[in-house]
């Protein structure tokens, strides 16, 4: 298993990185390893259709997604090339802000398995990336949010 990790300090409420991160179609915007996903809502929570690429090659999958208590989601691939790949994303307020977690486990197959290093690098960088993007959408979505109330 390969199992990689990053945290970043988002200067907003968690309330806003809730909702920032509730809307799974901006998945698409924010994680590089994605170029396009269809949600679609079920009986047991929402599942994803994604495709993109995965160190140049391309790839599509099916996830199922779970929105957590603390306003992240798990999401599970059920249909795909690896026989496992799981991504979390968990919040936690703090002062000045929110503590985003991002964590990532993949299954590779035994011919990548050589090459888990450059992977591991390359997924380093792409989650560092990721949540990036999350920090400038969500603190975004927080701006506009007050000035709404502003506005009221």
């Amino acid at each position: 298993m390969l199992t990689v990790s990053r945290r970043i300090l988002i200067s907003a409420p968690s309330g806003s990185v809730r909702r920032y991160l509730s809307d799974l179609r901006e998945i698409a915007h924010y994680e590089p390893k994605v170029d396009a996903i269809q949600v679609e809502t079920a009986g047991e929570g929402p599942q994803a259709a994604a495709s993109g690429r995965f160190l140049g090659l391309p790839w599509r999958g099916t996830f199922r997604f779970e929105m957590t208590n603390d306003g992240g989601y798990r999401g599970v691939m059920v249909k795909g090339p690896l026989r496992k790949m799981e991504c979390r994303i968990t919040l936690r307020p703090v002062i000045g802000g929110t503590v985003v977690e991002h964590d990532e486990v993949y299954d590779l197959p035994f011919l990548m398995r050589p090459l888990q290093s450059v992977i591991r690098r390359w997924l380093d960088h792409t989650l560092e990336s990721q949540l990036d993007v999350i920090k400038e959408g969500a603190e975004a979505l927080n701006r506009r949010l007050q000035l709404q109330g502003l506005d009221s």
